[in-house]
């Protein structure tokens, strides 16, 4: 018996790649080091990236979805007072890269085809 091979399009593994480096940056922080997984539930921050995660687990393309769903958690970062400097460049990089790499325009121009 034969299983299907689902293909993942390689845009959804940056933007995972990126949700990573960020949570692992805000768990690493004093703030957050004493939470347990019942708090990262109640954290907005951890909380909206913990739902990204969940999405991306179920698409097969990032063009499946709006760039603002990609973009929230990260933008949530960047505006929260309650990160630090460091915390917030991370945030800013990965939304830098997203553009790089051209994820929010190529994602709106499949939208317009």
């Amino acid at each position: 018996m034969r299983g299907t091979v689902r293909m993942v399009d390689k845009n959804i593994y940056i933007v995972q790649g990126e949700i990573n480096t960020v949570v692992g940056a805000i768990k690493r922080n004093a703030r957050w080091n004493t939470h347990t997984h019942l708090d990262e539930e109640r954290d907005p921050l951890l909380h909206s990236f913990s739902l990204l995660k969940d999405v991306l687990n179920n698409i097969t393309e990032l063009s499946e979805i709006e760039p603002n769903v990609f973009l929230r958690p990260f933008l949530e970062v960047i505006r929260s007072e309650d990160t630090t400097g460091p915390i917030t460049g991370l945030a800013l990089t990965s939304v830098n890269k997203f553009l790089s790499y051209a994820l929010i325009a190529e994602n709106e121009s499949r939208r317009n085809e």
